[in-house]
This record gives structure tokens, C-alpha cells and sequence, in this order.
């Protein structure tokens, strides 16, 4: 067993949850011409983060001090230009957004986004139900609890969110967005080009179940966003559903 930045506990050799592939095996070339980038940031540090309890809809805010240790990742965005941006609408992340790129550099023309950030309930983090607030230590005797672990696919938390309602709501967000970067009807872009960037600030499991569904060969397990973390996933789209990506960090 293993235990995860939230306190949930998997078996080392667990299946992946990804129920869907939408990509192609991530074997892109360097020069490849890229069609859009994603910057995937995990919200910073709640209390319940610190106390290793499950965090999935209850919407708590920031620790104190969470300008100081979004620092690095804000120096890392001045100047970055996105052309959409997306954050989901728990307070953790809205304040996260509001660190990492405030009101004045949103409107400035250094860094200015196409649009004012879209709050998106579907980049919310699971549902836990009654498990939401719970540590593994309380929940371990709990024999659906253990049953869950094994097979979240399988397995619901009382009150919760059914697994294939969690990816089914992120494969519309991916579509929703694959389908927004085909309507931009921009001709073809040259070599040297920088390809539209997407800012989505997120959950560590939706940034786990993305990468899921965009990269194969990536077990849900296979990244642990920390909090304040960011990673970058380029695509190259080439038909419907279905695109090349690259993970970077950032």
C-alpha cells in the first residue's frame, strides 16, 4: 500500500481508473508542430491538505501564508500569455488563481488573457460524500473504505461521486476544450510558432485523470501533484477525441 499528498491509500499494483484513452502513445517527436499547451496547477495548501484528511467538494480556503509558497510558481507565470483560462470554482483554487496571476496582471498587456478566467464546476476534485474530512486512519475498518481503495471504479462513497461520473465530466471539459481550439480557425501555424496556452488551475486528481486520458501508458498513480505544483501537457490534436501529447514540468 502506498499513501498519497490527501491520505488516500492504494495497493502499489492497483489498475489505472482511466476508463477511456483519447490519445495516441506519447512517442511525438521534438520538433513536432503542437496545436495548444496546457499549464495544470494544483490549488495550494489547505488545513485539511496539512491534516492528510480526504478534500474533495467541502470548500475550504488557503492556509495562511499561501502567497509565500505560491511565490516561485507566480515568478514562473509574469509575462505568460494565456488564451484561456480555467480554474475551478472551489475557493482553494479561485485563491490560488488570485496569487498566481492577480487582477492587475490579468489586465495588464504584458500578460493578458483572452478572456477573463471561467470558473468550471467540472474541474472540481472527486466527490468523497461522507468521507469528505476523514482521515485513512478513520475510515481503515470500513470495509466499503477498503473495497473503494481497491476499486474506485467499482465503488462509491455514501454520498459521493460515482468514479465514471469524475471522468465522464472531465472528458466533456477535454472535449469542450478541443472543440473551442478547432473554432479558432487560425491558419496554420509556422515551425517556430508558440501554440495557444491554456491555464487550468485544479485538483490533484483531476491533473492525475487528465494525464490519464491524455497520455497513455499513465497509471492515475504515476503523478503526484504537490500543492502549488504545476506540469505542462502539449497537444497535437488529429481527429476528433483523439490527440499526441508531451508532459513537461514546469
Amino acid at each position: 500500500m502506498k499513501q498519497d499528498t490527501e491520505g488516500k491509500r492504494v495497493r502499489e499494483s492497483a489498475p489505472s481508473p482511466n476508463s477511456q484513452q483519447v490519445s495516441k502513445p506519447n512517442d511525438a517527436k521534438e520538433d513536432l508542430q503542437w496545436d495548444m499547451e496546457l499549464v495544470l496547477v494544483r490549488h495550494g495548501t489547505t488545513l485539511w491538505n496539512k491534516e492528510r484528511r480526504y478534500l474533495g467538494h467541502a470548500d475550504l480556503g488557503l492556509l495562511s501564508g499561501a502567497e509565500q509558497e505560491l511565490k516561485t510558481l507566480q515568478k514562473k507565470l509574469q509575462g505568460h500569455s494565456f488564451a484561456r483560462i480555467y480554474c475551478s470554482d472551489l475557493m482553494r483554487c479561485r485563491q490560488t488563481l488570485q496569487i498566481i496571476l492577480p487582477e492587475s496582471a490579468l489586465t495588464s498587456q504584458c500578460s493578458l488573457s483572452a478572456k477573463p478566467p471561467i470558473m468550471e464546476p467540472r474541474l472540481r476534485e472527486l466527490h468523497f460524500g461522507e468521507w469528505d474530512g476523514k482521515t485513512y486512519d478513520m475510515l481503515k475498518d470500513v470495509a466499503l473504505y477498503r473495497a473503494w481503495i481497491d476499486e474506485p471504479q467499482q465503488f462509491t462513497p455514501p454520498g459521493g461521486e460515482p468514479w465514471i461520473h469524475f471522468v465522464n465530466r472531465l472528458r466533456e471539459f477535454l472535449d469542450s476544450l478541443f472543440a473551442w481550439r478547432i473554432a479558432l480557425e487560425v491558419q496554420p501555424m509556422k515551425s517556430n510558432a508558440t501554440p495557444p496556452s491554456v491555464l487550468i488551475v485544479t485538483h490533484g486528481g483531476v491533473i492525475r485523470q487528465l494525464a490519464c486520458m491524455l497520455m497513455p501508458g499513465h497509471d492515475f498513480w504515476s503523478l503526484n501533484p504537490k500543492p502549488g505544483e504545476a506540469f505542462r501537457i502539449q497537444l497535437r490534436l488529429i481527429g476528433p477525441h483523439n490527440c499526441i501529447a508531451r508532459l513537461l514540468s514546469h
